[in-house]
């Protein structure tokens, strides 16, 4: 694919993006619908938008969320991309397939409930799950081996689905290369310059008794500088924002997705089994979950780990085989038989970038820069409402606009006076 590339002779911007994924692309777009007399730029690492976590993705989504942000962020932008596909014809490849969560104790039964007072769900027959190859009764030998239980209830979330994130983000590219927005790819971000409002020529300043603001950032293609910053870069955030004191609050844990494929998966993947156009986007207990990929004839599976998963990153994370054949099969296999014999036909891992304390995003304004992150593995999902409170956030606007018409406070995602729930559905 050929990408246009912007390298400006004048360096210098009202507004610098840092990362090119759904959150960035989405944030430059948002800011030149409403400012389209701003220069700004959107510089990323990689060869082109989407390269980072977003192209790593389960790439599903879903408006099933415990807190009411990040209900409003999901169900907001899910509306926004139906909008654009249905409205606008552009193809994002979003599927309302489902989400289709299988129980197996009361205490998540409560929690899917209370989410089915915001959004559509619909209780599933459990007699239905025998044609979809899944099995509600646990052998007894696995049961006490593996600690697993029988499955109790299923919901099937309706305003949920599949997609393919590398469209959405080239949806919000080609809308920024409309709008003149310079692209610096291939650019590596080296460091935030840190300098004093009112510089003495003295070296060692910024002193601490200096006001200070950001005046540049250092690149290998040499210094940009703008008005104001935005980071976009995910589970990258800690590594410009820790020099110069500023707390992302976020940490980076991997996740892994792994294709799977038999003759069984081929039949039934692309099967209308619960009126939702083909298999749902299936989780059973412990987490684990199957996406369809009805092209391709393959379900994705995978699982987001927590304790023993520790918090690390390298730069270019592998999948581990063993982790599917220890893990994830085995739950798998215990609930859906069918399933025994598939074989992995490809892998890859990616990273969330969790908030540890309460799963929602964080999006908060530190002198001339603004941080948005902490997305938790439902970034593209929420990722035009994102763009949308960055934007309010810029404009020191007290509540972001959202596509339904939706308000959201913009200090609520912030730090100082942050204001939401835990998030307890974190996928």
């Amino acid at each position: 694919m050929f990408i246009l590339r912007y390298y400006s002779h004048s360096m210098k911007y009202d507004i610098a993006i840092i990362g090119a994924g759904i959150v960035g692309l989405s944030t430059a777009f948002h800011l030149s619908e409403k400012h389209g007399d701003l220069k700004i730029a959107v510089i990323d690492k990689f060869h082109t938008y989407a390269q980072g976590n977003t192209g790593k993705s389960a790439a599903g989504f879903r408006d099933v969320f415990s807190s009411d942000t990040s209900f409003k962020l999901s169900s907001s932008s899910i509306r926004f991309y139906d909008h654009v596909q249905k409205i606008l014809g552009i193809d994002l490849g979003m599927k309302h397939v489902g989400y289709l969560f299988l129980m197996d104790n009361d205490s998540s039964v409560d929690v899917i409930r209370e989410i089915g007072k915001k959004t559509k769900i619909r209780e599933i027959d459990l007699d239905l799950l025998g044609d979809m190859g899944i099995s509600t009764k646990i052998d007894d030998e696995i049961r006490e081996a593996m600690g697993l239980e029988d499955i109790r209830d299923a919901y099937l979330a309706l305003n949920a689905g599949i997609m393919e994130p590398d469209k959405i983000a080239a949806f919000y590219y080609q809308q920024c290369v409309n709008k003149k927005i310079d692209f610096f790819f291939d650019t590596s971000v080296q460091s935030l310059n840190l300098v004093p409002v009112r510089p003495i020529n003295f070296p060692g300043e910024p002193f601490i008794w200096q006001d200070k603001f950001i005046k540049s950032i250092s690149t290998n293609r040499g210094e940009i500088y703008a008005d104001t910053f935005i980071l976009a870069t995910d589970v990258w955030t800690n590594f410009l924002t820790d020099p110069i004191g500023i707390d992302s609050h976020i940490r980076p844990k991997k996740r892994q997705l792994f294709k799977i494929k038999n003759d069984f998966i081929s039949d039934v993947v692309g099967k209308n089994v619960l009126d939702t156009g083909s298999y749902p986007f299936t989780i059973f207990p412990k987490g684990v979950y199957i996406r369809p990929s009805p092209q391709e004839k393959t379900f994705w599976a995978g699982v987001a780990d927590d304790i023993g998963r520790d918090f690390s990153f390298v730069e270019d994370p592998e999948a581990e085989p063993e982790f599917y054949t220890y893990n994830v099969h085995q739950v798998l296999q215990a609930y859906m038989k069918p399933l025994s014999s598939a074989s992995v036909t490809g892998m890859w891992a990616g990273y969330y970038s969790y908030n540890t304390i309460d799963g929602n995003p964080y999006i908060f304004r530190s002198l001339n820069l603004i941080v948005a992150t902490g997305t938790s593995g439902s970034g593209i999902m929420k990722g035009d409402a994102i763009g949308r409170v960055v934007a309010a956030l810029y404009d020191g606007e007290e509540k972001a606009k959202l596509y339904d018409g939706m308000r959201i406070n913009t200090a609520d995602l912030g730090v100082k006076e942050r204001k939401v729930e835990e998030e307890r559905l974190v996928l």
